[in-house]
């Protein structure tokens, strides 16, 4: 009996097309981060202590989940503390996501801009939506029909979004 699956999880991952990772250049070097998104590095970002979540979660529901960074950038520093709480949660994601790496990585002394070229790009790449994640459950329910499944139909590969690699890789890097 041949039998689908609604989820997949043995579908083919980025691992397969990143078996080595995924590569970034910055500051004339490579960097090598882990091709899946290890749930430990949000961990600093989603801490209590942050209290990032809250926030994100409020400014979100009060643009009806269309916030910008503007939105963001300007609620992060009506609250005085947390900027530099957050930059902290940051600068550890990265340490976990580069391992081994990160001491190389910091010596570059990445710019604001960086950390957000970098991150919007891997966000990109993991296929992560933090709209999605810091919704309240109640702005997600919806009657209508015009959602989409979880997974594809078939088992033969993972969505688009998973494995989508910016068309301009380069743009990455720290030369603009």
């Amino acid at each position: 009996m041949d039998t689908s699956f609604v989820i997949d999880l043995d579908a083919e991952r980025r691992e397969v097309q990143y078996p080595d990772g995924i590569p970034v250049k910055f500051g004339g070097e490579q960097f090598i981060f882990p091709a899946e998104l290890p749930t430990e590095a949000l961990d600093p970002i989603l801490s209590d202590d942050l209290g990032l979540v809250e926030l994100l979660g409020e400014v979100i529901d009060s643009a009806d989940g269309d916030a910008g960074v503007a939105e963001v950038v300007t609620a992060l520093f009506r609250r005085p503390t947390l900027p530099r709480k957050f930059l902290a949660a940051i600068r550890e994601t990265y340490g976990i996501l580069l391992a081994d790496q990160h001491e190389g990585f910091f010596k570059k002394r990445p710019s604001i801009g960086d950390y957000v070229r970098l991150t919007t790009g891997l966000i990109r790449v993991y296929g992560v939506e933090l709209g999605k994640l810091f919704r309240s459950a109640d702005s997600s329910a919806s009657d209508s029909q015009t959602s989409s499944p979880t997974s594809p139909a078939t088992t033969e590969s993972t969505p688009d979004a998973s494995g989508f690699v910016p068309d301009n890789p380069d743009s990455l890097d720290s030369a603009d």
